[in-house]
Parts: C-alpha cells; structure tokens; sequence
C-alpha cells in the first residue's frame, strides 16, 4: 500500500512520484527520449497509474499530471538562470511541440515569464564579473 491509510499523509509517495518526474526529465533532457511518464511510473511504483493518480486526488488533493508539470517548471527555471539555453531549446529537448505551450506552464506555476529567469541570470553573472574584476585589481 502506497499510502498510510490512517494519517493521509502523502509526503513518502509525494517524494517518490517527485523523484521519478525527475528522472524521467533527465532522460529527455539528456537522451532526447524516455517512456512516457505515466509508464515510467507504473513500472517503478508496481501499480496502476489509474488508481495512483485517483489516490492522489484523494489524499494530497492533486493529479499526477500536475506533479509532473511543477517539476517540469522547476527544472525550467533552473535551466534558464543557469544555462544559456532559451525557452524554445528547453522545450524541444523535453519534448514540447509548441515552446508556447511550455511558456504557459511557466507564467501559470509560477507568474513569470522566462525573461524573467533569464534577468536574473544577467544579474548573477555581473555580480560574479564585478567580484573576478576586484579581485584582479588586489
């Protein structure tokens, strides 16, 4: 049984379905390819996806679906601020017919835009120009 009956509680599960989208982003990242998502994680977790995602309603009030898409979000953003890759590279190597639709999830999960990410990659990278640059004149 995935879930504690008793208590509800679906951080143990949360925590492994988060893992797997993690690594199932990894491989498209890496690899171009990879099961789809909902195969991957019957096949780890032993169960029927179905009834998992039912589950996950139930007990943390949220779809599989959406799982997946936050940890797409999350990986995204940290791609923006930490590699020069655009939006549309990020969505052709996870897979994405359309960067717009990427873009979307991007602006509903978190509220902003990857001009954003990239801003604050900028800031990052003068901050770090600044320090190399007085450190040169000591």
């Amino acid at each position: 049984m995935l879930f504690n009956q008793n208590s509800g509680d679906c951080s143990d599960i949360m925590t492994k379905v988060c893992n797997i989208a993690d690594q199932h982003i990894q491989n498209l990242l890496y690899t171009g390819t990879s099961a789809p998502f909902n195969v991957q994680l019957t096949k780890e977790l032993k169960t029927d996806y179905k009834q998992l995602n039912k589950m996950f309603l139930i007990n943390c009030n949220m779809s599989l679906e959406i799982i997946f898409v936050m940890r797409i979000v999350e990986k995204v953003k940290e791609m923006l601020v930490y590699t020069e890759q655009s939006i549309s590279q990020i969505a052709k190597a996870l897979s994405y017919r359309k960067p717009t639709k990427l873009s979307e999830q991007l602006m509903t999960y978190t509220g902003l835009t990857s001009a954003h990410f990239k801003q604050i990659r900028r800031n990052k990278l003068e901050i770090i120009r600044k320090r190399q640059e007085s450190q040169n004149e000591l």
